[in-house]
């Protein structure tokens, strides 16, 4: 005998939701029996299940079977392949049966009396009753030894159709800012949780061929907002994982967002950075993910919008930046936009050759058009693999093989040239 169960026998439910679209269910059901069975069909599913990642815990398995319901594309008309159906032309008030033979890429079948064929007929399809065996949804069977069951089954499984991101909105108000952030849910895959436990992993995970918020000035933090600890967080693995104080319904086709983070006077600074072809200076602020800096927590990857209070009293969007998971203890640069009045003018003044050196000297002109004083970041690449520093106007400090910086001091309505040259080993580069 067989033996449906539904989410009527379901004891709990969790999710487990990644950053790459997927996600891991976690169900506990009470199977509960009146005579023996050999055959259980698992139903309720969601419609993009992975069979393959499959793991049943109470049950002794002898063959699993997977069902993607005929709702699934093009199923439900090749299951009336070979059976007849009718063909009912409103407009003419005829009504054609036909035997059904093809029906992709178009409708294709065989009229009754005439044994004509008609491609893609006009008018409404109509299907025969469906029998009582046919699945619309997914659905896994399995069979089992006999049993007469009273116990309660653990079934896991992944999934597609589940993803999350995380949005930030930060708003400057003079030295110092405030920072919410959100975690923003989709559930698109044909099947409601509810009563959910819910889990978020932050980090990267391998797997092998496999919206923005829309009102967010209700979300700008105010003075007297609360810290709101919705989220534990822990770390599990190499990946931190935060999980949600309550249960929750996630209906299909919802998004729902999740405050995780509010916090308030975190200290940051302005800097401004250039490279070889800018014209203006992009501006970014430098923030410390520390406690001693009001923050100090992990900081999943997401898009981050900066707001900062204008002297009317009113707050004015002006830029946003992407970051990626930012540990406890690092820094952070935020680049939101280019500075009007921060010019950089920089070329390349002499190439010479000495022997087998070459000498290349570079020269920045940096303007400071603010009535403030503003630090400068050059970030200058050099592409020839082997090369050292000969001379240089300020201090400077390599940050890999193929990047010098210079951290430059421009007071306001003043400019100041940085001019360098390095040595390039043109002998040594072509062995």
């Amino acid at each position: 005998m067989e033996f449906q169960s539904t989410k009527n026998d379901r004891q709990s439910l969790g999710l487990t939701l990644y950053m790459d679209g997927f996600a891991a269910v976690k169900e506990v059901r009470r199977l509960v029996t009146e005579s023996i069975i050999e055959e259980v069909h698992f139903l309720d599913i969601a419609e993009q299940i992975e069979p393959v990642s499959i793991v049943v815990r109470g049950l002794t398995m002898v063959e699993q079977i997977y069902d993607p319901g005929l709702l699934a594309s093009g199923r439900l008309l090749e299951s009336y392949i070979g059976d007849m159906v009718t063909i009912r032309n409103l407009e003419l008030g005829e009504e054609t049966q036909m035997r059904l033979l093809s029906v992709s890429p178009g409708i294709i079948g065989e009229r009754i009396e005439t044994l004509e064929i008609l491609m893609n007929p006009a008018g409404e399809l109509i299907l025969p009753p469906m029998p009582e065996s046919f699945k619309l949804k997914p659905s896994v069977s399995w069979k089992i030894a006999p049993e007469l069951l009273n116990r309660e089954v653990h079934v896991s499984y992944l999934m597609q159709g589940l993803d999350w991101e995380v949005h930030y909105v930060l708003e400057i108000r003079g030295e110092t800012f405030s920072l919410a952030g959100w975690m923003n849910i989709h559930n698109q895959t044909g099947v409601d949780f509810q009563d959910t436990r819910l889990k978020l992993v932050a980090g990267q995970i391998n797997r092998q061929g496999s919206s923005q918020l829309y009102e967010e000035a209700h979300m700008l933090l105010a003075k007297s907002m609360p810290v709101r600890e919705s989220f534990e967080k822990r770390r599990f693995a190499d990946n931190q994982v935060y999980t949600l104080g309550h249960q929750l319904d996630l209906l299909d086709g919802q998004s729902k967002q999740f405050s995780f983070l509010s916090a308030q006077d975190i200290a940051f600074k302005k800097v401004y950075k250039v490279q070889k072809a800018s014209k203006h200076a992009k501006l970014g602020l430098l923030i410390s993910n520390t406690e001693e800096n009001s923050l100090g927590i992990p900081l999943p990857k997401g898009v981050v919008k900066v707001y900062e209070l204008d002297r009317d009293g009113e707050l004015e969007f002006t830029g946003e930046d992407a970051i990626g998971h930012t540990p406890i203890d690092e820094k952070l640069t935020l680049l939101i936009g280019e500075a009007f009045d921060v010019i950089s003018e920089s070329r390349e003044m002499a190439r010479e050759k000495r022997g087998g050196q070459e000498y290349v000297t570079y020269r920045y002109e940096l303007r400071n058009g603010k009535q403030e004083n503003i630090r400068i970041d050059i970030s200058h690449a050099i592409y020839e693999p082997l090369w050292k520093m000969e001379s240089s106007t300020h201090d400077y400090e390599v940050k890999n093989t193929s990047e010098v910086e210079f951290s430059v001091r421009v007071a306001a309505g003043k400019s100041v040239v940085v001019e360098f040259t390095y040595k390039v080993d043109k002998q040594a580069n072509l062995t």
